[in-house]
């Protein structure tokens, strides 16, 4: 139950409609386990956190640095040298009292996947490579929890939702198979400020809707961003009937 002053806090967004009290209150009981605290982790956990998510578990083994800053918004000058979860999590906490929020300073990996994605309710993938988007899609699968996974590179990004809680859908390899999926780095090749903050974004909307159960979500389907071009495209995401790391689940 949502207390006087959640209410009056989430007045506006519970006035929508086809949101409501009812699916504040869903917000307001979820846990979101955030893989990544960067340059979609940061936009994507503001936008939880403002948007009145009752618990997000940040994963993050790095520390922040200045190339972060223009990006990477929950970090400071003042927090240089600190793990990214735990800058994140001080960020988040003063925004909003309300959220209990998690700093997890490991790295998501085959160990320590398993435990936190049976913790959530929603995992959310902004991490920047992707051998820990596969691990983290087989955690999904094998938990039967709905994974939101994003991914931005110079000016644009892409945005997915694969829903392990019903049978029959994609998963993450389907569309983008391990070993032949190039692993482009932001370090390499840049990235945009603005493409991060709207690839991180779309992630938290989608994983908002996916927790309240409201509105249509991208759940076998992907979007593609450009920043630069002002376009978006959506595609559907078939189930690979041979894909071996979920076919044999389905």
């Amino acid at each position: 139950m949502l207390t006087e002053r959640q209410a009056e806090r989430y007045l506006r967004q519970m006035k929508v409609q086809g949101f409501g009290r009812e699916a504040q209150e869903k917000l307001a009981s979820s846990t979101f386990l955030l893989i990544g605290a960067g340059g979609l982790g940061c936009p994507c956990a503001q936008a939880l956190a403002a948007s009145g998510a009752g618990r997000i578990i940040l994963v993050d083994c790095d520390a922040v640095e200045r190339s972060n800053l223009s990006r990477q918004f929950l970090h400071t000058e003042e927090r240089i040298g600190m793990n990214k979860a735990q800058s994140a999590a001080i960020a988040l906490k003063a925004m909003n009292p309300d959220l209990a929020v998690e700093a997890v300073a490991e790295m998501a990996d085959e160990k320590t996947l398993p435990g936190l994605v049976a913790r959530a309710d929603v995992v959310v993938d902004c991490c920047d490579n992707s051998r820990t988007r596969h691990m983290v899609n087989r955690a999904c699968l094998g938990a039967g929890k709905p994974l939101v996974t994003g991914a931005c590179l110079r000016g644009s990004g892409q945005v997915a939702v694969f829903d392990f809680r019903v049978p029959g859908g994609p998963c993450y390899a389907c569309a983008f198979p391990e070993d032949e999926e190039p692993d482009l780095k932001a370090a390499a090749h840049g990235v945009l400020t603005l493409a991060t903050a709207i690839v991180g974004t779309v992630e938290a909307a989608e994983a908002v809707k996916v927790a309240a159960g409201v509105g249509k979500t991208l759940a076998g389907r992907l979007i593609l961003v450009s920043a630069l071009e002002a376009e978006a495209q959506v595609f559907n995401l078939p189930a690979d009937p041979d894909c071996p790391v979920c076919a044999a689940k389905r």
